[in-house]
């Protein structure tokens, strides 16, 4: 009984939410949206453009160099889309005065805490060799510089990256779930089921919408597995990098970790997309006794844990084999899981306290409403 008159709430909760959605108009993050959309496209050339000219004007035409001169092309870049988003967006369910405190007070205790440790402490090279624009040596001054400059980087390319997620998504997925919805006969529709790892034997009926509740408070809890999913995810795949011999051999520590940092400023969309689905509750309704959620299927297909874990293992072994320094593969890991982590966090507040609402109502609406009119149509 309990059982029953759970799902029997969260129906209704459904069909409230759905109501309350329908009713609005466009709203400010629809506008922003279209923006984006349209924007897109020719921010991207103007990315080539500038990671063509950072290759020349660097003149480094090295595997190594090329890779470098592609990250710091894509981070300007979103760091200026983030700039405008910024300011155009949505101002967030947590009060600005307290995101403000956050950002000008947690750079300040980190750099005391990483100057304590000294010049010996690779991440502090780091700092002042990349993001201290006077080139000094490391001091406090000089590590409080270098930290609000990749603070502030982290924060605006999040806006950016999370924008372009978000637009795309609340723009086009709910032609996807959509697209499911065809009869096991004519089935053309191989690329949505193969990422959501829809069984063969399961033959759709249709799609339905569980959404979350919320409270219209700040969520916690999704603001904690995505930061956690984010850092894990990025830990993976900078691990391809700290452990290769190739590069363990060709690039110092800071190069590596700086392009290790520039990559995961770009992780997000592997990790909020699922996420946007567990949240709606996206799930396929078929003629078994259980409905299958979308959101599992995407998770499974993104980490493939098994094979995650034994890459790593053989890299790591493959680069004790070669003579590499344990103790510098070991520096490495514990300077990057740092940012790794302020990354993780900095990127899982941003998408929480800014677009989650919007973008969780704006699938749910466009979803809805074309059933809808599919159903005035048949």
């Amino acid at each position: 009984m309990e059982g029953k008159s759970e799902d029997l709430h969260k129906d209704k909760y459904a069909k409230g939410v759905f109501r309350a959605i329908l009713m609005a108009g466009e709203t400010v993050q629809d506008r922003f949206d279209n923006i984006i959309v349209k924007v897109f496209p020719a921010f991207l050339a103007a990315c080539v453009v500038l990671i063509v000219f950072l290759t020349a004007y660097l003149g480094n035409f090295t595997f190594v160099g090329v890779i470098y001169s592609i990250c710091l092309g894509f981070v300007l870049g979103f760091a200026v889309l983030g700039l405008f988003c910024a300011i155009l967006s949505n101002r967030g369910v947590v009060n600005p005065v307290y995101v403000i405190a956050l950002i000008v007070g947690l750079p300040a205790m980190v750099s005391i805490l990483f100057y304590r440790f000294g010049s010996l402490m690779g991440p502090n090279n780091f700092l002042v060799r990349f993001f201290d624009m006077f080139g000094g040596d490391v001091s406090l001054g000089s590590l409080m510089l270098s930290t609000y400059s990749i603070t502030l980087m982290m924060f605006l390319v999040g806006y950016g990256v999370v924008s372009v997620i978000v637009g795309y998504f609340r723009t086009y997925f709910y032609r996807v779930l959509l697209s499911l919805k065809s009869p096991p006969a004519g089935r053309k529709n191989h690329i949505p089921e193969w990422l959501f790892q829809i069984p063969d034997i399961i033959d759709i009926e249709r799609v339905e919408l569980e959404p979350e509740e919320d409270n219209g408070r700040f969520n916690t809890e999704l603001f904690i597995n995505t930061a956690v999913s984010l850092f894990v995810l990025g830990m993976v795949i900078c691990s391809y990098i700290f452990l290769n011999p190739v590069f363990l051999r060709a690039m110092p520590f800071e190069e590596m970790l700086f392009i290790g940092v520039l990559i995961s400023l770009f992780i997000s969309p592997l990790i909020i997309p699922w996420s946007i689905v567990k949240s709606i509750g996206a799930k396929v309704v078929s003629s078994a006794p259980r409905p299958f959620y979308l959101w599992k299927g995407m998770r499974g297909r993104l980490y493939q844990g098994f094979f995650a874990i034994t890459f790593f293992m053989m890299l790591l072994t493959a680069s004790i084999y070669f003579g590499m320094d344990l103790f510098r593969i070991l520096t490495t890991y514990v300077g990057y899981m740092i940012f790794m982590g302020l990354i993780s966090v900095i990127t899982s507040f941003v998408y929480v306290n800014v677009y989650y609402t919007g973008f969780k109502e704006g699938i749910i609406r466009s979803y809805t409403s074309s059933v809808g009119d599919e159903g005035k149509d048949n």
